[in-house]
C-alpha cells in the first residue's frame, strides 16, 4: 500500500522521487532515514521497526531503491521461512547501478519473499521496476505510461483506477508535472472516500510518512521524511532533511 512518483531532470542530471508508505495501523511506527554503511557504500533509509528492513533508500553513489507491496490475484506462499521484503533492500543498498540491482536480483532467492514492485533510479538513466508475484521476476520500464505507480491491498483495482486518474488529470491540468507539483499531489485527501486519497485513511491503515528524494548534479543527496501524528494525522511543519555525500558527483567530475 503506498504510492510513488517521480520527476527526471531533462538533461540527465538528476532526479527526485516522492513515496507516500501506507501502512496497518498496528505497525510500530518507523525510525527516521539515518546513515548505515554496507561494504563501502554509505545509503541514508528509514527503518521498519518490526522487522528492520526499509521500504525506500539512497546511496552514495546516487542510486535510489524504492519497495512497493504486491498483492496479485493468486498469490505463491513464500517458502517458508519467509523474509522481510525490507532486508532484500538493504541487501541490495551498496548497489552502484541499476545494471548490478538487475544482475543481483538475477541471483537472488526470490522465493523467500512475498511479492512486491522494486524501483530503481540512477541519474543519467530510465528507471526500471520489477515486479515479483512469487513465481516470477519481470523487469520493465518505471514509466509506463507516467510517472506514477500505487498499490492498495484494499478494493485494489478500484483504488488503483481512481488515483492513476487523478495522476492524470493533474498530468493535464499542469501540462508537465515538476517536483513541486508531484509536492502537492502526496497530500491530496479524499473526504468522501478517504481510503481512494494519496495521503489516505481507513479504519485498519494509514498514510504513515512521506519521504522525498533528491539526487541532482551536485556533491549530495537530500532525504527530506515527514511522519503523520497518529493521534490527529497531521503532518510536522517541517520534514526532517538527512543529507548524504554522493561519490564521483557530476559537479566534481566537471571541477576535473
Amino acid at each position: 500500500m503506498c504510492t510513488v512518483t517521480w520527476w527526471m531532470s531533462p538533461d540527465g542530471s538528476g532526479y527526485e522521487l516522492f513515496f507516500n508508505r501506507d501502512e496497518r495501523r498496528s505497525r510500530q511506527p518507523a525510525e527516521p532515514p539515518k546513515l548505515f554503511h554496507r561494504l563501502a557504500v554509505n545509503y541514508l533509509a528509514p527503518t521498519d521497526t518490526d522487522y528492520r528492513g526499509t521500504w525506500l533508500l539512497v546511496n552514495d553513489r546516487g542510486v535510489t531503491l524504492a519497495l512497493v507491496n504486491h498483492y496479485p490475484q493468486e498469490p505463491q506462499p513464500p517458502k517458508t521461512p519467509a523474509r522481510s521484503r525490507g532486508l532484500l533492500a538493504r541487501d541490495l543498498a551498496d548497489s552502484e547501478s541499476i545494471a548490478e540491482i538487475r544482475e543481483r536480483l538475477g541471483r537472488a532467492r526470490l522465493h523467500h519473499y512475498s511479492p512486491m514492485f522494486i524501483f530503481a533510479f540512477e541519474r543519467g538513466e530510465a528507471p526500471v521496476k520489477w515486479t515479483w508475484d512469487s513465481r516470477n521476476l519481470l523487469e520493465e520500464p518505471a514509466a509506463e505510461p507516467l510517472p506514477f505507480f500505487t498499490s492498495s491491498s484494499f478494493r485494489s483495482e478500484d483504488i488503483r483506477r481512481h488515483r492513476r486518474k487523478l495522476f492524470a488529470e493533474n498530468w493535464a491540468d499542469k501540462g508537465r508535472l515538476d517536483p513541486r507539483s508531484l509536492s502537492e499531489f502526496h497530500l491530496h485527501r479524499e473526504t468522501e472516500q478517504p481510503a481512494f486519497g494519496i495521503l489516505m485513511d481507513r479504519p485498519n491503515a494509514r498514510t504513515v510518512s512521506l519521504s522525498h528524494i533528491v539526487v541532482g548534479p551536485g556533491a549530495e543527496a537530500v532525504f527530506a521524511y515527514q511522519s503523520r501524528q497518529p493521534e490527529d494525522g497531521t503532518l510536522p511543519n517541517a520534514p526532517l532533511v538527512s543529507r548524504l555525500e554522493l561519490v564521483n558527483s557530476r559537479s566534481s567530475e566537471a571541477a576535473l
